[in-house]
């Protein structure tokens, strides 16, 4: 396909699939909007759909109350909770048709909106002290840790843990609003930005359901994409969920990424905890989605790349155009076909193989564009053997294959493509199937 088209129909998918519908942002904003009038405007939306990044559905929302300025001898937010629970359930207006039930932690307050017995709506309100200002003139607060855990269930086992220990939450410098309005400012440069962590979102809960050892946080995915963008504030959609998957194995190896309240802690200070083991899992799936990526065709549905596949190298010499930084989008005006010339040895002429390629082993092809080059920059090649052979083989190389010519050693399914490269682009390819078997 070529780029605007993989472009364009990455842009109507997550604007027909991701993004929130009408009514959830509906019901998002007529919720939050009734507890800012109950609250006098003492309280922030935060997290991603504040953010402009959230996907649907849309189950949670978090609410910063701000309680006052922060006060190292006397942050107990207790009292404030108790009486605010009291205003909630006394003098709440309710825009929604569903039941709403409230509940008491330590450190926040739960509000759900129900239907019967399903849950359409959780609403987390946790205390705030404004701590200082950041470098926009907005304030910063210390608020409970448990603003880092999910919402839900995570939270509900926190305080569990909690209360076995006997202990409370501690407390935290954050800089909502400071997160906030950087995301808004890039999204006002470039709309693909927030189109970019929708899309990956989905494909990390996708992993997440396949395989619940699958650990990337969504807060972290989209500090990396701000970073991107800010690098490079144009980069279009396919641009910027490609460069993402590049380098997303050196992004999870150590904590980089300075929090905006305390650099001395990093928002992705959880990957230093991630076992080895979980760090390949996250590389075996991003190397699934860049192997599905470079293979996609046009009669694909965008979302078969969001399927969580956890692609495994049949060894470490198994090479991809992705591990070049080489995009594929594919144009027929640089169509082209390869073949491969079966070498004369005594007893049997040369031969240019067939589509099948069935040939004998101990044989040696010599492969070769066939016919008119197209005008491109240079060509890569690749051989890949049987996996289930003693040489799997996959190194790439370039203007030729890395044996010219190749041996035919080892029995199974075996094929040789080559790629067609303009600008750092791969805009054609071709496939030699080499079928081998012991000799007739």
């Amino acid at each position: 396909m070529t780029r605007d088209e993989i472009v364009s129909k990455f842009r109507e998918y997550v604007r027909t699939n991701l993004t929130p519908t009408e009514s959830e942002r509906s019901l998002v904003s007529k919720v939050y909007s009734a507890f800012c009038l109950l609250f006098h405007d003492n309280c922030l939306q935060i997290g991603s759909y504040a953010r402009f990044t959230a996907i649907r559905p849309i189950h949670d929302l978090d609410i910063l109350y701000v309680v006052g300025n922060w006060d190292e001898n006397n942050h107990r937010p207790e009292t404030a909770l108790k009486s605010l629970l009291s205003l909630i359930n006394a003098q709440f207006k309710n825009p929604t048709a569903y039941t709403i039930k409230t509940s008491l932690q330590t450190h926040s307050i739960t509000v759900t909106f129900n239907q019967g017995n399903t849950e359409i709506l959780s609403v987390d309100i946790v205390p705030a002290f404004i701590l200082s200002k950041n470098e926009f003139g907005d304030d910063v607060y210390k608020v409970p840790e448990i603003v880092r855990i999910r919402h839900g269930k995570g939270r509900s086992e926190y305080y569990k843990s909690l209360a076995l220990k006997g202990a409370e939450p501690g407390w935290i410098a954050s800089d909502p609003r400071g997160y906030i309005r950087i995301a808004q400012q890039i999204n006002q440069i470039n709309e693909d930005f927030r189109k970019v962590v929708k899309f990956i979102k989905a494909w990390k809960y996708s992993c997440e359901a396949k395989n619940p050892n699958f650990k990337i946080k969504s807060f972290h995915i989209e500090q990396l994409v701000i970073a991107q963008f800010n690098e490079t504030p144009h980069a279009d959609i396919f641009d910027g969920i490609f460069k993402f998957f590049l380098r997303l194995p050196e992004k999870i190896e150590v904590a980089q990424i300075p929090d905006r309240a305390d650099p001395s802690t990093f928002i992705d200070e959880y990957v230093n905890q991630l076992t080895r083991g979980q760090k390949e899992l996250i590389v075996k799936a991003r190397d699934g989605f860049l192997k599905k990526l470079e293979e996609f065709t046009p009669n694909q549905a965008v979302s078969s790349l969001l399927e969580a596949y956890f692609y495994q190298r049949a060894n470490y010499s198994e090479q991809y155009l992705f591990d070049f930084s080489v995009p594929t989008f594919l144009d027929d005006h640089y169509a082209f076909e390869i073949m491969g010339e079966v070498q004369e040895r005594k007893g049997f002429r040369k031969s240019i193989l067939e589509k099948a390629g069935i040939i004998p082993i101990d044989r040696k092809i010599k492969f070769m564009i066939k016919g008119k080059h197209p005008q491109i920059d240079y060509f890569k090649w690749k051989v890949k053997n049987d996996d289930t052979s003693p040489e799997p083989r996959g190194e790439i190389t370039d203007h030729h294959t890395r044996n010219d010519p190749e041996n035919t050693k080892y029995k199974g399914n075996h094929f040789v493509e080559c790629y067609a490269l303009l600008n750092n682009v791969c805009v054609a390819k071709a496939r030699q199937v080499v079928i081998l078997k012991y000799p007739f």
